[in-house]
């Protein structure tokens, strides 16, 4: 465990650009922690962002002097488009999360972006790393793509109404 330990310590990537530290700062990210809750909180929180997307966008459109069912139609298109693009959005936030995670290389920058250097992992930290991917990382990108695909199903469904 102390070479695992030392190996981590001597470490030369920046704590900030390190893979962990990321992961860390999505799972507390206010506006990316919610792909992390149970299934239960995952659902009102996508209700809650909704409902907070749809109001917003009603209120832009209040000025218009039709408020029946082709408004809400209207508003429930736009919500959903722009509910869609913050879940791809955040799902390429952990895709890429996903992708430093399983790579046995990394590039890091040490002072500045014409100072880039890259560290090979060692094989412990590899292994947790890799761990952490598909334990962690790879539900959340299944979940962010079922609901995105519901959302673009619903959004069809409601441009239909619209055409029609």
């Amino acid at each position: 465990m102390t070479i695992d330990l030392t190996l981590f310590l001597l470490c030369p990537i920046p704590e900030d650009q390190k893979p962990i530290t990321e992961y860390i700062g999505l799972k507390e990210n206010p506006l990316t922690n919610w792909t992390t809750l149970s299934n239960q909180f995952y659902v009102k929180k996508i209700r809650y962002f909704f409902l907070v997307i749809f109001l917003f966008t009603s209120f832009l459109n209040l000025g218009e002097l039709d408020l029946g069912l082709i408004w809400i139609a209207n508003n429930l298109f736009i919500t959903t488009l722009i509910f869609i693009i913050f879940c791809l959005l955040i799902r390429f936030r952990w895709s890429e999360l996903q992708k430093k995670l399983n790579s046995p290389r990394l590039f890091y920058e040490e002072i500045s972006w014409y100072d880039g250097e890259i560290w090979d992992k060692p094989m412990c930290i590899i292994k947790n790393d890799r761990l952490i991917s598909t334990q962690k990382i790879t539900p959340i990108l299944i979940r962010l793509q079922r609901t995105t695909w519901f959302f673009a199903y619903v959004s069809f469904l409601n441009f239909l109404f619209l055409i029609i």
